[in-house]
């Protein structure tokens, strides 16, 4: 029945506003009330960061069409009964990404600038003159466009600005030598600011110790500005709203209710927070889309492709995974960031593996996984990278194990699997104390789907993990070089496991230990909470 109604899902892969509306197939979301804020701001120059896949560039093409007055587009939408400008006076607008300036070396770069600024004079129809440094022949073009308008302003719209960058990070000569071609390239457009109505610039990172960006320091930068948290993703309140419909087909496809299905996609695919002085959280768009496309609930941020500036460096420190919620943070650590020395946190903050998770005000934080797929995403990025032609038998050791936790529940762990995921940690991970082995454990039970929490707060300490199924709730205590009995003793003494009891199903308290010289772990011992005996599951 609900198939026949041809609900129409969200877009995932239409990047072009007229052709999205135009097409009638895809579903657009309302941010035209946002957008109309934005336009009419004081400020008027404006840098936004958000992670990729989330709908930057048709952002850039909705405020395309706004400017250039198409309003048939725009029926039904907020803007259309607003007084918006470009309805009596439409501006041109110049539009272009700078990916396509993207190059293999810095010669490569330099001639696809060249022709970028080429094809936008074509594209208006002025002369071009291809001599001289690229950046004067940028600011030619933005001087005769001004000046063949009509109001003599002119609309500018930049995506992926820091795509030519990402490029060479690892290669600091050339690095250094593209950065200040973009710096001289981009001043062109604060020294012509006068006659640009309007400027949105766009990309993954803010690379503000690039020299860039002090050619552009008359940017307002609204990346953590709170009326703007919600302008890219979709919120809760848009999910009972506009995709309400869709959600219904889903959860009728798997057999939940609205609200189990929508508390499910929330899970997965929401808390990006992008302002400390907001709550506001919003879900990936093109995650969420896919998953009410297809009814499934899986990671779709992984085949968009991966950062590789952020794998390289994951590569690069040989760790295991740490469990990255509750990592301390400031705004000058994840707003400032030189492209020698990017930190971690920084890059995984802002290529969306990492949000704000607690603001303790507007300048100190704290980060954390936002949601199930970038716990995936994390997990799948660190181990596919560290080993490297040892992925098959870890992809086995996934399947196997996943099998078992649905057939047999935690049983089927604790007697077999867990202990072969231990026996196949490669060599070069070196589990060098408890801290270690928990990451690991945290790793290998959220791979496999497992319903688990780190570091669970009760009322006389912190459990070490917790997970659930259907059978009932398992609270761990690890040890390192000890015995399963100490862990499972202290577990009792603390009484770990007394925040759910008083819940339907069991609690049990379980005691793992990890032998440095076997590299491997003992039988763990499991007992039920609040009393009962400790036994194997074997």
């Amino acid at each position: 029945m609900q198939e026949e109604r041809k609900i129409k899902v969200p877009t995932t892969g239409t990047y072009d506003f007229p052709s999205l509306i135009l097409g009638g197939k895809g579903k657009y979301i309302d941010k035209t009330d946002l957008l109309y804020s934005l336009v009419n701001d004081a400020d008027t120059q404006l840098f936004m960061s958000r992670p990729r896949r989330f709908g930057k560039s048709l952002m850039l093409s909705t405020l395309k069409a706004m400017f250039e007055g198409r309003r048939e587009l725009f029926k039904g939408l907020a803007i259309d009964s607003l007084p918006w400008e470009g309805w009596e006076q439409p501006t041109p607008v110049y539009s272009f990404t700078m990916s396509s300036a993207t190059g293999e070396t810095y010669e490569g770069f330099m001639d696809r600038l060249g022709i970028l600024v080429e094809g936008l004079c074509k594209e208006a129809g002025v002369p071009y003159q291809d001599k001289g440094p690229v950046s004067g022949r940028f600011e030619d073009f933005l001087k005769a466009v001004a000046e063949k308008s009509p109001t003599k302003k002119i609309v500018v719209l930049i995506d992926e600005y820091d795509e030519p960058v990402a490029k060479f990070l690892d290669d600091l000569p050339t690095l250094n030598k593209v950065r200040s071609v973009l710096h001289d390239f981009y001043e062109k457009l604060k020294v012509n600011s006068g006659s640009i109505r309007f400027l949105m610039m766009t990309g993954v990172t803010k690379l503000t110790k690039l020299s860039i960006f002090s050619g552009l320091n008359h940017l307002t930068d609204v990346t953590m500005n709170p009326r703007f948290a919600t302008l890219l993703g979709y919120t809760p309140e848009e999910l009972d709203g506009s995709l309400r419909e869709n959600i219904e087909v889903f959860a009728a496809k798997n057999g939940m209710d609205f609200a189990a299905a929508k508390k499910a996609l929330l899970a997965w695919y929401d808390g990006y927070r992008f302002s400390p002085e907001s709550e506001a959280k919003v879900c990936n768009p093109v995650s969420l889309g896919n998953a009410l496309k297809t009814c499934i609930l899986a990671n779709y941020w992984e085949a968009t492709g991966q950062a590789t500036t952020i794998v390289n460096r994951i590569k690069a420190a040989k760790e295991i995974p740490a469990d990255l919620n509750g990592l301390a943070a400031t705004r000058t650590q994840l707003d400032v960031c030189a492209a020698e020395t990017m930190p971690l946190p920084a890059l995984l903050y802002q290529g969306g593996y990492l949000t704000i998770k607690e603001a303790i005000d507007a300048n100190f934080f704290r980060l954390g996984i936002p949601n199930n797929e970038i716990a995936n995403s994390l997990a799948e990025g660190y181990v596919s990278t560290l080993l490297d032609a040892g992925m098959a038998d870890w992809t086995e050791q996934l399947v196997v194990s996943r099998e078992g936790l649905i057939a047999k529940g935690v049983e089927s762990l604790l007697t077999k699997n867990l202990k072969a995921a231990f026996a196949a940690v490669p060599h070069e991970w070196k589990i060098e104390d408890e801290k270690e082995a928990k990451r690991y454990f945290l790793l290998f039970m959220k791979l496999i789907g497992a319903d688990i929490s780190g570091e669970r707060q009760s009322a006389r300490g912190r459990a070490d993990a917790v997970l659930q199924d259907q059978s009932g709730t398992y609270v761990f205590e690890f040890k390192y070089g000890k015995t399963p009995q100490e862990a499972l003793e202290q577990a009792r003494t603390k009484e770990y496991g007394n925040p759910w009891l008083d819940r339907d199903l069991p609690v049990f308290h379980v005691g793992v230990n990890y032998d440095p010289k076997k590299r491997g772990i003992d039988d763990p011992l499991v007992e039920p909470a609040g009393g009962g005996k400790a036994a194997g599951f074997a």
